[in-house]
Formats: C-alpha cells, sequence, structure tokens
C-alpha cells in the first residue's frame, strides 16, 4: 500500500516528501565542528513556517539586518533585548530538521536557526529564490525534487554553504554533475535513506525495493568530508583481458571502483557509486558517460557508452563516470613508492 502510494506521488511531481529524524540524526552530526558559530536557515519547510522566522538563537549577536536603518545609520540597539535566547517550543516544532538542530543547537555552537517556507498550492510564504542569503552562513533542508536544479543553483548563485537531500537521478543534470566535476559540490556520507514520510503521514521505508524513492536519494553538499582525502586502494594491474575498452569512445570499462587498475594512464569508466569514494587529488573526474563526445555514433547507442567485443559494440554498461587517476605507478616504481 505504501509502495503504491509513494508511486503515485513521484507520478504526479508530489514534493512533499518529509525526512525521517533518524536520517537526519545519523548524516548531520558527521559536520558537527562546521556548523560552530554558523547562522542556519531551514528553507522549503512550508509546514514549519510561511514566513522568514529565527527558531533559535544563542543570544550572543544582533542580525546585520538589524543594525542599519533604510538610511544606513546605526539603529539605537536594544542590547538586553538582543542577548535574549530565542528558542522555539520543540513541541510546537513539526520539521525533523528542526527539531534535531534545536535539539542539538547548544552542544554544537549553533549561532542562530532560521526557517522559510513557501506553499505552492496557496501561493503563500517565501519561495527559496527570493530570500537574502547574506543572513545566513548554512543552508540545511529538503528541497523540492522538481525544483531541485533550481535550488542548487540558487545556492551557488549566493555562494552559500548547504546540506540538503536530493534524488539520485539528479547527477544525470547537467548543471548538478557539472558542479561535482569541478569539485564544488559533492555526495554526503549516507549510502542511502532509511525513508520519507508522505504528506499523509505514510512512512515509506527503503526496505521497499531497489529504486524506490528512499533508495534513490542522497545527501549533496560542499562542506567538507573525510573520503574526499582518503585515498583509494588499488590491488589491480590493468590486462586487456580483464578491462574491455569502449567501442565508441577512448578507454576502458571498469565494473567496480574497487577493481581501478593502478597502472592504467588512460580514460576509465566507473560505476556512479565511485562518487562517495572520489579524491580529486588522486583522480580527476572527465566527465559523464552519456555526456562526453562520442569517437563514433551508431543507431541506437542512446548516446552512451558501448563496451566492444571482436570490434562491435557489445553491450552498454549503467551509466558511467569517466575518470583519470593522477597517481599511475607500475610495478618497477614500487621500490621506491
Amino acid at each position: 500500500m505504501a509502495k503504491e502510494k509513494l508511486r503515485k506521488a513521484y507520478e504526479k511531481k508530489n514534493d512533499e516528501f518529509y525526512t525521517l529524524y533518524e536520517d537526519i540524526a545519523a548524516e548531520v552530526p558527521l559536520y558537527k565542528t562546521q556548523l560552530q558559530g554558523k547562522r542556519l536557515l531551514c528553507p522549503c519547510d512550508w509546514d514549519e513556517s510561511l514566513s522568514e522566522e529565527i527558531v533559535y538563537r544563542n543570544g550572543d549577536y544582533v542580525p546585520a539586518s538589524d543594525l542599519l536603518s533604510s538610511g544606513n545609520y546605526v539603529k539605537e540597539v536594544n542590547i538586553s533585548a538582543s542577548v535574549r535566547k530565542i528558542e522555539k517550543d520543540l513541541k510546537k516544532v513539526k520539521c525533523n530538521f528542526v527539531k534535531f538542530l534545536i535539539a542539538h543547537a547548544d552542544v554544537y555552537g549553533i549561532r542562530s536557526i532560521s526557517v522559510s517556507g513557501y506553499n505552492p498550492k496557496t501561493g503563500e510564504g517565501v519561495k527559496f529564490q527570493d530570500i537574502d542569503y547574506k543572513k545566513y552562513d548554512l543552508v540545511i533542508t529538503n528541497p523540492p525534487f522538481s525544483l531541485f536544479v533550481d535550488f542548487i543553483n540558487t545556492m551557488f548563485a549566493n555562494k552559500m554553504k548547504f546540506l540538503v537531500i536530493g534524488p539520485l537521478t539528479a547527477l544525470s543534470y547537467k548543471d548538478v554533475f557539472g558542479h561535482i566535476m569541478h569539485n564544488e559540490m559533492w555526495l554526503g556520507y549516507a549510502k542511502q535513506l532509511s525513508g520519507f514520510i508522505l504528506s499523509d503521514g505514510t512512512k515509506v521505508l527503503s526496505k521497499e525495493p531497489e529504486g524506490s524513492v528512499p533508495r534513490a536519494c542522497k545527501w549533496y553538499t560542499n562542506l567538507d568530508v573525510s573520503y574526499r582525502h582518503d585515498r583509494l586502494t588499488l590491488t589491480e594491474q590493468y590486462s586487456p583481458d580483464r578491462y574491455p575498452k569502449y567501442y565508441n569512445y577512448n578507454g576502458i570499462d571498469v565494473p567496480k571502483a574497487t577493481l581501478i587498475p593502478y597502472d592504467y594512464e588512460g580514460h576509465m569508466g566507473v560505476p556512479i557509486s565511485f562518487l562517495s569514494k572520489y579524491n580529486p587529488e588522486q583522480f580527476e573526474i572527465i566527465g559523464k558517460g552519456v555526456q562526453i563526445e562520442k569517437t563514433i555514433r551508431f543507431k541506437g547507442d542512446k548516446a552512451t557508452l558501448w563496451i566492444e567485443k571482436d570490434g562491435k559494440p557489445y553491450k552498454a554498461p549503467f551509466e558511467r563516470i569517466i575518470i583519470r587517476n593522477k597517481e599511475v605507478y607500475h610495478d618497477e616504481d614500487r621500490g621506491t613508492l
């Protein structure tokens, strides 16, 4: 029943998928030190607020927007009022992002937490595109999936740090993948989400089959993640028999990131799952399989990569990312490493 509701909601582009508290609690603490002293904004949560408002403030600052009058003169500031701690009653909080952040604000040293929302059905509220982001340091939210590209572009246009949930399919969008390829954003830690809550209260868990919405979502961020500093240990040696070449691109196919050969200098096609192991100092992302220019096109190729066999296109593997190893070494080099 839950699976059927989820399918219908997805087909109708229903953006009302609410994040489970446990998914937030599993991911956000991994960025604890990067939240310290930050002014956080949770936009897109119109179930929480249809206006832009502060729900938590630790009391040691006055927002910049409150300091100047319209004539750019310093306002008279009520110091005793400005140092009061603001904290919304957790019992009245609906959004799980806000619940978690308020509950951990003191421990994390968060400076302030604000919310905003816009209801597309009624036209009420504040659109994320219209927010003055100069008042904030970091955005944490689950934006409407149908507006995900626009949301990411808004983040970069305003030079914002962010930690957000988005569909795995966003990796196929040129704008989104372009930011990943140029090391401007990357994936978070979680392999998959545990589930979502639909607008009618139905909980959909990732026990559903592969391809369900929870499984097909990722955390996207430009906050630092530790795996980008870890080097992938390469133990495999290149051999033409083990690594077939592509028919329509000058490169070889590698079915798993752990099978990347340490001694191959050319381009390699790897699964999308490689992104959770991607260290930009060790590898370079050349492009996405369907987006790179092919050496040859043929009827029915669907612009994707094709593995060659006997001089002919044999089969098209699942979507690939083209990479290059920056730290190639050969067996004769081992003694000097």
